[in-house]
């Protein structure tokens, strides 16, 4: 049992140094304990994941696309971070999503749909889910793929 503790201890330190430099020891603590939790005696998967977390952090501590307004973008990061508060890798792919269907939604302009119906296609999804874009994205895809449906000349 000593030699398991003196094991787990230096695992610990050493996996601890090689985050020092881009994670702080208290997050890196909270991302760490459910992963230790979940996987108690698989290393491997704990080193895994700890290191995509340690990535995914350091990415987001940078990552500020210049195509989404400023204050859109914290919108959207301050929701996801709110739902993942510790789950970097999580923050990082909803992020990226959200940005990826905004910049789609910008230019989208099917020319089969006239601009007004487009408009009120928009309107009507962007006041239920204003910061939501993937959400937006879907929605209005399914909407204008139904209108097209609907007025197909037989």
């Amino acid at each position: 049992m000593k030699l398991l503790t003196i094991i787990f201890a230096t695992m610990f330190l050493f996996i601890s140094e090689s985050y020092a430099g881009g994670m702080p020891a208290d997050i890196l603590g909270k991302v760490r304990a459910p992963i230790e939790s979940r996987y108690p005696d698989n290393y491997s998967m704990q080193k895994t994941l700890i290191e995509d977390q340690v990535q995914s952090y350091e990415y987001l501590q940078g990552y500020l696309p210049t195509s989404v307004p400023f204050d859109v973008f914290g919108k959207i990061k301050a929701s996801i971070e709110s739902r993942y508060p510790y789950n970097f890798s999580m923050q990082k792919t909803l992020i990226e999503d959200q940005v990826e269907s905004y910049d789609f939604l910008k230019n989208y302009a099917p020319s089969s749909v006239p601009s007004n119906v487009l408009d009120r296609i928009k309107n009507s999804i962007s006041s239920r889910y204003p910061y939501n874009f993937s959400m937006q994205k879907t929605l209005i895809e399914d909407q204008v793929e139904s209108y097209i449906d609907l007025n197909k000349k037989n």
